[in-house]
């Protein structure tokens, strides 16, 4: 079934709703209008059915009466009851648009609330908590209605809730002071670009830095007395204040990690999409990997609502990309490279063969049932058993952080080739010790790829399921490394995979590669961190010294 945005599109707006769990589904009732947009005539309810990208009838739907009775702008006011089992919503994507599916041939959508018309306000639906999975209904941006399967987080719980509010209030008390918010990784970690930024400010004396994260890692109880004492511990009262207290963020994620994650609260929606920020994006890889042209890689492009968006990147190449197919403007980029390369190398004599595919979002439902049974699992299992037998022992797998966890029971109870391959995985404290180790890495699409042949490592790319993969983030999305320009040798299936690290192991990058790769990672002389202090400076997120 193919939609195209010249065709009508049926449409569910909801004038009010009620929603509850009954006998294992959510069920949502009420009021709504339907309607064609760009079509004519009243909407036949029989034909309607509602499906998410990963299944057909993900919900059930069913109407007061067949046409309704006549409303405005030649809508038609009706009942509905949308029922979703909550068992079988656990095996759909992390973030699934409800899509009305009218006598399979046209695709439109529900509207989260008719009364917000085209722009969303951040609302969700109750949370339904079974098992360690959330599921609810939330309002994207462009009110419609969405549904969300993932892991249960801390602020799901009413006392967190209580928290999160309390804490919005209390920041008031902090609005005059020149707060600067840095972080990593949910918050949770300590080695990309915005560690090195935040000890380059201290450095410099700058005391309204500060960074928030898990205190008890061993790379923050590792560091020298002086960059402790701006530290925020993670999830404390102090995190929750100061996020909602501070106008400038500068991080290597989106704003969404600077709390938590697919967080289910309205004011800290609000904070993050509405409020007039300043926010500087270091990023954690380049981003010259998945196109930036599609809804859900939105999160790395300009936010208008904001004061002040800013994104480093490598090179005049990632910089087109940006403006290209993220619709920036020049002046929204930091041509100067990434801060995390200023402090990069490699070990003399690393000779790990690492393993590392990017995730695979929309498996990652699946993967908490069975991983054996993803193609993530799969892939995995072809890179592994592709190594020479003789380079075996310097196997070392990493799974990208969101799959790690499920991967915890196989070594000891799985089939004997699974759990040899699972006793090769790790989960650091830090990518940057591997990576040190780093002699050949083998990947998909990660841009851990950059990291690690910028130190001197060689790369193995497995393209076999690429295009496959790229569909999952939307049609016409496609990666920017191709035939042309990727920097080391392109694998279809196992043989070429053993081929190519047999050629590459203990050899020297090859030039062609390097001039391949520093067309894309333009900056090689230990001064990144510096360049973008400047631009800081420049745009007035810090002062002078």
């Amino acid at each position: 079934m193919a939609s195209t945005s010249n065709m009508p599109q049926p449409w569910i707006g909801l004038i009010t709703k009620k929603i509850k769990e009954e006998n294992g589904c959510m069920v949502v009732s009420g009021l709504c209008f339907t309607r064609f947009i760009g079509g004519r005539g009243p909407l036949d309810t029989r034909q309607v059915r509602i499906d998410v990208t990963t299944k057909k009838n993900a919900a059930q739907i069913s109407f007061g009466s067949r046409y309704g009775l006549p409303g405005p702008k030649a809508s038609r006011v009706n009942s509905y009851r949308l029922v979703i089992d909550l068992k079988e919503a656990r095996d759909f994507d992390i973030q699934n648009k409800l899509l009305v599916i009218y006598k399979d041939q046209y695709e439109g959508f529900i509207a989260y609330d008719v009364r917000d018309r085209r722009t969303g306000q951040n609302k969700n639906g109750p949370l339904f908590i079974h098992d360690g999975v959330t599921i609810y209904l939330k309002q994207n941006k462009y009110n419609r209605v969405f549904l969300t399967v993932r892991d249960t987080n801390r602020y799901d719980s009413p006392e967190e809730q209580a928290r999160l509010e309390k804490a919005a209030k209390n920041a008031e008390a902090l609005k005059d002071r020149d707060i600067i918010f840095m972080y990593e990784k949910h918050c949770a970690k300590y080695e990309e670009s915005a560690s090195v930024l935040y000890e380059k400010l201290i450095d410099m004396g700058y005391d309204n830095v500060y960074f928030v994260v898990d205190k008890s890692i061993p790379a923050v109880r590792d560091l020298p007395e002086k960059y402790k004492k701006n530290l925020i511990d993670k999830d404390s009262d102090k995190h929750l204040e100061y996020f909602f207290a501070s106008d400038k963020f500068i991080s290597t994620e989106t704003l969404e990690h600077a709390l938590q994650l697919r967080v289910a609260n309205k004011a800290a929606m609000d904070k993050i999409t509405k409020d007039p920020l300043s926010y500087v994006f270091l990023q954690h890889g380049p981003t010259y990997m998945i196109s930036l042209n599609k809804e859900n890689r939105s999160g790395f492009l300009k936010k208008p609502w904001m004061k002040l968006h800013k994104t480093v990147v490598s090179s005049e190449l990632e910089a087109q990309h940006f403006i290209e197919l993220g619709g920036m403007e020049r002046d929204d980029l930091y041509i100067t490279g990434m801060a995390k390369f200023d402090r990069a190398f490699r070990h003399e004599g690393a000779d790990r063969v690492v393993i590392m595919p990017t995730w695979r979002r929309w498996e990652l439902n699946q993967a908490r049932e069975d991983i054996t049974q993803t193609n993530y699992y799969k892939m995995m299992r072809l890179m592994y058993d592709s190594v020479p037998a003789e380079l075996k022992d310097k196997v070392t797998i990493l799974p990208h952080p969101l799959m790690a966890e499920r991967f915890a029971d196989i070594a000891q109870s799985g089939a004997a080739e699974d759990a040899e391959m699972c006793s090769k995985i790790i989960v650091p404290d830090s990518y940057e010790n591997v990576l040190r180790d780093t002699e050949v890495l083998i990947t998909d699409y990660s841009s851990i790829s950059y990291d690690a042949f910028y130190r001197g490592a060689k790369v193995v790319f497995y393209w076999a399921e690429k295009d496959e993969c790229m569909t999952h983030y939307g049609e016409g999305t496609k990666l920017m490394l191709n035939l042309d320009n990727v920097f080391g040798p392109v694998a279809m299936n196992g043989e070429e995979i053993t081929a190519a690290v047999k050629e590459n192991y203990g050899a020297a990058q090859r030039k062609d590669y390097l001039d391949k790769y520093r067309k894309i990672i333009e900056f090689h002389d230990g001064k990144n961190t510096e360049r973008i202090i400047e631009h800081l400076i420049k745009d007035g997120v810090i002062k002078a010294n």
